[in-house]
């Protein structure tokens, strides 16, 4: 028996180091790296699903190919045959464009990127933009800062006031916990800002409650109260701030007493929070993704970025707007030759399922790896129905996902367990080492090995000939050039990346175009129509118009599943949590079934109680596959948001029924 460090590839904001044991050639058990820093011992149960997989009855470890629909078993000799007579097929008749790539980050490693050389080296292919997860976000961060960078959780420690928006980490984000105990311990004070009561709340000192899709409106009249009473940071101000009369003169249409219509937000509980982000400093925001996923989602993060910089909480100790970090950024070479893409078509990933019939040319072979859009794309119905129009769809997974189940060509990958990569997030400051620790069960292969082999198939074999080793030692070149670091340091364990710093921006030197933290942005002005932060109701939760679809229908992520990985539990519907006094005007008891409606679709689930809802809303936990009675985005829309190409699934309004059976 052994013990292997190697770490956690799920695209989550904690990165784990975990601590594998093999016997006889066999992973036995997989658990937190006490030595990391972060880790410290213990992983969620997602990193411990992680394990179980290998060997889970449910894994397909031999590639299937469906004819007359009915999958078959054939030989990967035979699949890529196959597969590659469809590309060359439909790149001769319409031109490469022809192809979708559709990737994500189900899986994260650094040779997971060899999937876009290979369709690079092919010509360019049809691929989606933005974000399904962050994009309106990173967009304002960019806007507004010129990047987008993020203290270490360790400086958690000298914050005063911590404020937790739209972020859950007793959920989402386990491995923050200790930090914010650490904090708390040291008197910083707790806020969580959320429409639900989420479990966080347990653990901060308050909880602030807004009205789902109005968190940029808050942000705007606490920046009112702050002005009001010269609570600003005029040094900061003064030094590093451009466009602040522009944004003044905008913030004088968000009195508080408006703002608390909109928000729901007692004017003084606002109050209260606007005198402690500027009084009680350091002030550190840590964003959860929620908040921008909404129309306005972008708008609310500079809203957020612009109340951080006005109180002089940007670029010191214990503070930032800490959303993502790029800290990776120019620390690895580029291995995916975009150089070699002779072609190029982009279409978001909000509009992809409407826009896919319209497309000239056509799409006839689409690919899909680390990812499941079936279920996790936006307006499911009509996403599945333009998926499966295409002729031949290849689906590389380790299950048959919803995704799968509609493919032609499924071919199975394997676990970072039985494979050689390195990990890096935007989210976690350690680089990570996963060494090959058992040989890929059945006939599973890695996702690099795939395209290197079908590229061999293809003619375009040269540009596929090393081994993961000596892919990653290429990928390391800058890294190694600038600081040292090489594939065999990683080897001898997780190493911080060289490029993080504890405390973001605190050179105060911008990568804007001024150079300066932009309250007034010249490029958002001609991008997307608006130069500050304002806010406009979001299209669906804002509306006055949807009188027949009264309650706000949220699809927060689940504890114990990481979006659809995971998250394949057949033993029930999916419960629709709901404040007991909503339940009770609907007669819905605990455990009753419910039709939940949107403008897009519906849902059966069963009703359970919580008073952690608010009356207005209700929620369903999102991931949950189509075949095992899943489906939340039936419901959610596929509009495209203010900025950055992001996927507003929180922007959704619903109405409920109770089910009589029969």
């Amino acid at each position: 028996m052994t013990e292997r460090r190697t770490v956690c590839p799920l695209n989550c904001f904690d990165s784990c180091s975990l601590i594998a044991r093999v016997d006889a050639g066999k992973l036995t058990a997989v658990g937190g790296d006490p030595e990391h820093p972060v880790t410290q011992g213990f992983i969620c149960p997602k990193g411990k699903a992680l394990a179980e997989r290998v060997y889970s009855p449910d894994r397909v470890t031999f590639p299937l190919f469906k004819s007359k629909g009915t999958w078959q078993r054939i030989t990967w000799q035979d699949a890529y045959a196959i597969w590659a007579e469809k590309l060359v097929k439909a790149r001769e008749q319409y031109g490469s464009l022809s192809v979708l790539h559709h990737f994500d980050y189900g899986s994260n490693g650094l040779l997971r990127s060899l999937d876009r050389r290979f369709f690079n080296v092919f010509g360019g292919v049809t691929v989606p933009t933005g974000s399904l997860c962050w994009g309106s976000g990173i967009a304002a961060q960019l806007y507004d800062f010129g990047g987008y960078y993020s203290h270490s959780w360790r400086d958690l420690s000298n914050s005063r006031t911590i404020i937790l928006w739209g972020r859950d980490p007793i959920v989402t984000n386990l491995h923050m916990l200790p930090f914010l105990r650490k904090a708390k311990e040291q008197a910083a004070q707790i806020y969580v800002i959320n429409p639900t009561k989420v479990k966080s709340v347990d653990l901060a000192d308050h909880y602030i409650s807004v009205r789902p899709g109005t968190d940029g409106a808050l942000a705007l009249g606490l920046a009112y109260i702050i002005l009001e009473e010269r609570l600003l940071d005029l040094g900061f101000v003064q030094n590093y701030v451009q466009g602040f009369a522009e944004y003044a003169a905008m913030v004088k249409e968000f009195p508080p007493e408006k703002v608390s219509e909109i928000t729901g937000v007692p004017l003084q509980v606002m109050q209260e929070l606007a005198r402690t982000v500027a009084r009680q400093k350091p002030t550190a925001v840590i964003f959860g993704y929620g908040p921008q996923r909404y129309t306005n989602g972008g708008q609310t993060i500079r809203a957020i970025n612009a109340l951080m910089a006005i109180t002089g909480n940007i670029g010191i100790s214990g503070g930032g707007a800490n959303y993502a970090h790029q800290y990776n950024q120019g620390l690895f070479k580029d291995l995916t030759l975009p150089e070699l893409a002779r072609h190029k078509r982009e279409i978001p990933f909000a509009s992809l399922g409407r826009q896919i019939p319209q497309l000239d040319p056509p799409l006839k072979v689409a690919v899909v790896t680390r990812s499941n859009p079936v279920c996790q794309h936006p307006d499911t119905a009509v996403f599945s129905r333009s998926f499966q129009s295409i002729d031949f769809k290849v689906t590389i997974d380790f299950h048959l996902n919803d995704t799968a189940a509609v493919s032609d060509l499924f071919l199975p990958c394997t676990t970072i367990f039985e494979e050689e990569d390195l990990i890096a997030t935007s989210w976690s400051e350690y680089l990570g080492y996963a060494p090959k620790l058992i040989e890929p069960v059945g006939e599973s292969k890695p996702d690099p090995l795939i395209f290197s082999e079908l590229a061999q198939v293809l003619g375009m074999g040269d540009y596929f000939t090393k081994t993961s080793a000596e892919w990653l030692d290429e990928a390391l070149e800058p890294a190694e050039k600038k600081f040292g670091l090489t594939l065999a340091s990683l080897r001898e364990g997780w190493i911080r990346n060289p490029q993080f710093k504890d405390v973001a921006w605190q050179e105060r030197s911008f990568n804007t175009p001024s150079g300066k933290v932009e309250l007034f942005s010249q490029q958002a002005l001609e991008q997307v129509g608006e130069g500050t932060a304002r806010f406009v109701p979001a299209l669906e939760s804002g509306s006055q118009e949807l009188a027949g679809y009264p309650l706000y229908f949220l699809t927060p992520h689940p504890s114990n599943a990481l979006h659809s990985q995971f998250n394949a539990d057949a033993d029930n519907y999916p419960y629709l949590d709901i404040n007991p006094e909503t339940a009770e005007s609907y007669y819905l008891r605990d455990n009753d079934l419910v039709v939940v409606e949107s403008l897009r679709g519906q849902l059966l689930c069963r009703a359970r109680h919580s008073g952690r809802q608010r009356a207005d809303t209700v929620q369903v936990t999102e991931g949950k596959w189509l075949k095992f009675g899943g489906g939340v985005n039936f419901l959610t829309p596929g509009f495209r948001t203010d900025m950055g190409d992001g996927v507003p699934y929180y922007d959704c309004r619903c109405q409920l029924r109770k089910y009589f059976p029969g």
